[in-house]
């Protein structure tokens, strides 16, 4: 059985994040969705509500399971027996950073490999700290978000 592992902050989860997970599950025998922590950013929710936007968004994918993870990538994917893992990737920067990542991962664990899946084109644009911004300005996000992480990013800046 192949497994693939999708770790990532998803603070929130885009619609871009549940069109990879999406189309990753139609190749995958089972996608484990890794809520993990950036130490980089300063996060807008907490684990458990991101980790419950995702389950969510991603509710009628029966393949598909959604964890919470405070530790490296490649640690956590040895821990659940997975050897692949999966990046989307929106465009060239995207691609040269996330090819870093990959490299660095796989000198962590040689038996890592990492796959890409590019973003769909209505998808490309969007990234979580952009939606934020629109937010804080009140705008309109729920063409970016699912309806539950949409809600509670809209409330965050009432």
């Amino acid at each position: 059985m192949t497994t693939v592992l999708y770790a990532g902050s998803f603070d929130p989860i885009t619609l871009g994040h549940v069109d990879v997970i999406r189309r990753a599950s139609r190749i995958f025998e089972k996608v484990t969705v890794a809520i993990s922590i950036n130490t980089h950013k300063k996060a807008t929710f907490t684990p458990e509500e991101r980790a419950a936007f995702a389950k969510d968004a991603l509710s009628e994918l029966t393949n598909v399971e959604v964890l919470i993870s405070n530790k490296l990538t490649v640690e956590l994917a040895a821990s659940l027996g997975i050897t692949v893992l999966l990046r989307g990737v929106r465009g060239s920067a995207d691609l040269d950073s996330e090819m870093a990542i990959a490299g660095l991962n796989e000198k962590l664990n040689h038996r890592i490999q990492t796959v890409f899946i590019p973003t769909a084109a209505d998808y490309r644009d969007l990234s979580s700290s952009m939606i934020k911004e629109i937010a804080k300005f009140h705008g309109d996000i729920t063409k970016f978000l699912p309806r539950q992480a949409a809600n509670a990013l809209k409330n965050k800046f009432l």
